[in-house]
C-alpha cells in the first residue's frame, strides 16, 4: 500500500513520466542512427561499381607486363603502362591485352657480308612491342616480389573496373624509357617517373579552297 500511494504522489509521477519520455526519445534516436547507417550503406552499394569477369589468363599478362616494364616505378607509372596496354586494345592493335603484350613481327634489315643473311642482302629481325618479351636473360618472375603484387593489383583494377584513366589519356599508346631516344614521330603528352608517353599527332584535314563559279 505504501508503494501504491508512493507511486500516486504527483511529484513521483511527474518524476516517471520524465524518465519514459527521456527512455523513448533515447530509443528513437538509437533507431534512426540504425535506419540513417542502413541507408548509408545502401548508397555506398549503389554507388560502388560491380567488377567485370577478370580472366585469369589476361591478368597475368597484364601483371607480367606491368612487373618487366615498369616493377622499380612508382605506382602511378606501373598505372600508366597498364593503361596502354588497355588503349592499344581499344585501338586495334589487338583484341585482348595477352595478344597486345605477346605482340611480335619480323622485319628485313638490310645488312653486307652477314653469314645469316636469310634472303639476298637482307636479314631477318624479331621485334616486340614490349622489351622484355624478346629478352632471354631476364629476370626470373617471382609472383611473391611485393613488385609483383602490386602489378596483380593494378591490372585488375583495370581490368574489373577500367582504373586509372585518368593517368594517360586514352589516345597514348607508346612509352620508352629515358636513356633511350627511339626517335618516334609521335607527340609527347607525359613524363611518370622514368617513362615518356606519347600519342600518334592528329592529322590534319586540308580543305580545298572552294572556287567560286563566275556569274
Amino acid at each position: 500500500m505504501k508503494l501504491i500511494t508512493f507511486l500516486r504522489n504527483p511529484r513521483v509521477e511527474n518524476v516517471l513520466a520524465a524518465i519514459l519520455i527521456l527512455i523513448s526519445a533515447i530509443l528513437i534516436m538509437a533507431n534512426n542512427e540504425v535506419i540513417f547507417e542502413e541507408e548509408e550503406q545502401q548508397q555506398v552499394a549503389v554507388a560502388k561499381p560491380q567488377p567485370k569477369p577478370v580472366d585469369k589468363k589476361q591478368l597475368k599478362c597484364l601483371a607480367t607486363n606491368i612487373f618487366y616494364e615498369a616493377g622499380s616505378e612508382p605506382e602511378k607509372g606501373k598505372q600508366a603502362v597498364a593503361r596502354v596496354v588497355i588503349n592499344r586494345v581499344n585501338h586495334g592493335f589487338a583484341p585482348n591485352p595477352c595478344s597486345v603484350v605477346y605482340q611480335v613481327s619480323t622485319v628485313l634489315i638490310p645488312i653486307d657480308n652477314d653469314p645469316e643473311i636469310g634472303d639476298e642482302g637482307h636479314k631477318k629481325v624479331k621485334l616486340c612491342q614490349f622489351s622484355w618479351v624478346c629478352e632471354s636473360d631476364r629476370r626470373p618472375l617471382n609472383v611473391n616480389d611485393p613488385r609483383y603484387k602490386q602489378s596483380e593489383r593494378i591490372a585488375y583494377n583495370v581490368l574489373a573496373y577500367d582504373s586509372y584513366k585518368d593517368v594517360v589519356p586514352s589516345t597514348v599508346l607508346f612509352f620508352h624509357n629515358l636513356w633511350v631516344n627511339p626517335m618516334w614521330p609521335y607527340r609527347k603528352v607525359a613524363q611518370i617517373g622514368n617513362h615518356i608517353f606519347y600519342e600518334k599527332p592528329k592529322k590534319k584535314v586540308h580543305k580545298q579552297p572552294q572556287v567560286l563559279a563566275k556569274a
